[in-house]
């Protein structure tokens, strides 16, 4: 047991890149735990150990670092994750363990996208033109809020059900990526979409949106990552083994 533990990392999960890594570090000799969020029903399992749901806070976070022997963590959350985030970055600074975020780079615009760049789904909201038809792929936490704007026509999509009624006016797609250009294409033609809302996610599992948006020549209306700019970031397995004791 004293081997085991004392390479024992927690990955902060629910992205392909966590689900990627956790038997790179197997691989590696680690003993691997990713956590989970548990807001998917049915989630993409990485191999190894899994926990799912919250910690209860910093102070859960610490208490279970101490019990489960944990001597680094992964922070391979989704880049718009930022409370686990800041939860994890904080807990390992309170038990004086190594701490190193994963994190995909983020899309840039290319030629002929027309991108404008907004802070938040607030932000993004107000942006929105009278009547515009509106592509909403920001998962569905924040949904309800474009339904404040009765002046919008609304096709959405994400992974779960939104926990909403919808407005008459909507259209709501069930969806988990990889989706392809072509599909997305046809998608926003046939629903007539002038506007795309997303969230810079980056990689490029979902970047076949952002395609599809510059052949029709749709605006795409960008809401950037929270800034957190005391956390070192990575973007690959071997820069993560630098920060790992024992590597």
């Amino acid at each position: 047991m004293a081997a085991r533990d004392s390479k024992r990392i927690l990955i902060l999960g629910g992205t392909g890149e966590a689900r990627r890594l956790a038997p790179m570090l197997m691989d590696a000799g680690y003993s691997v735990v990713t956590s989970l969020a548990g807001v998917t029903s049915d989630p993409n399992l990485p191999q190894g150990e899994v926990r799912t749901g919250g910690f209860g806070g910093v102070e859960g976070l610490v208490e279970y670092i101490k019990a489960e022997n944990i001597v680094a963590i992964v922070d391979a959350t989704h880049p718009f994750a930022e409370q686990i985030t800041r939860h994890g970055f904080e807990a390992a600074k309170q038990t004086n363990i190594s701490y190193v975020r994963m994190e995909r780079r983020p899309w840039k615009p290319l030629a002929r996208e027309r991108w404008r760049l907004v802070p938040d789904v607030d932000a993004a909201v107000k942006a929105l033109r009278k009547d515009a038809r509106v592509f909403v792929t920001i998962g569905r936490k924040d949904l309800a809020k474009f339904a404040e704007r009765e002046d919008l026509s609304v096709m959405a999509r994400s992974i779960e059900l939104p926990e909403m009624e919808l407005p008459e006016n909507w259209r709501f797609i069930l969806g988990r990526p990889p989706f392809s250009v072509y599909d997305e294409v046809e998608l926003m033609r046939q629903n007539k979409i002038n506007v795309l809302v997303t969230k810079n996610a980056g990689g490029k599992a979902v970047s076949a949106k952002l395609q599809a948006a510059r052949e029709l020549g749709i605006e795409i209306i960008m809401i950037e990552r929270p800034d957190i700019p005391e956390i070192r970031k990575v973007r690959s397995v071997d820069q993560v083994m630098r920060f790992l004791p024992g590597a």
